[in-house]
């Protein structure tokens, strides 16, 4: 007889992504596989005693990311810096094109509940956030849902 195979909950490896604006529509951009290690390497390290002085190159030196403010900007050239953020959980809306990554601590939450929905196998709970968005968590592929409601209130605002 087989025995019964367990969940196993592995924490996915974040990747680094920089917001850029692209026409009039911001789109977040993922750094190279290269930068984006070193930039997570550089996060987990804790090596540092003053954490808002670490500045980590990218872009073949061409950029900085100060990893504390989470901004990256541009060394040799006049340009507004921009957002910085180390992602795991991604949503796509219905007239985007890309994923978007979520905030970090949205995203630390999402994280929680897919563990806890893992390891103790219940899936096809439904998750209320206070701005509206509903996920559904049915299996190891999860579900986003906005609320259509809330939306039109805020536009009638």
């Amino acid at each position: 007889m087989v025995p019964y195979a367990y969940n196993v909950y592995e924490p996915v490896q974040p990747h680094w992504f920089y917001c850029k604006q692209v026409e009039s529509k911001m789109v977040w951009l993922p750094f190279s596989i290269l930068d984006s290690i070193q930039l997570e390497e550089t996060f987990n390290s804790g090596k540092t005693e003053n954490p808002e002085n670490v500045i980590v190159c990218t872009d073949g030196g061409r950029y900085d990311v100060q990893l504390y403010d989470r901004t990256r900007t541009a060394l040799y050239w006049e340009e507004d810096p921009t957002e910085v953020r180390r992602c795991t959980w991604f949503y796509k809306g219905d007239a985007d094109s890309r994923f978007i990554p979520y905030s970090e601590d949205f995203s630390e939450k999402l994280e929680a509940e897919y563990k806890k929905a893992v390891t103790t196998n219940q899936w096809h709970r439904r998750l209320e956030f206070p701005s509206g968005e509903t996920i559904v968590m049915h299996n190891p592929k999860v579900q986003h849902y906005e609320m259509f409601l809330v939306r039109m209130e805020s536009r009638e605002e």
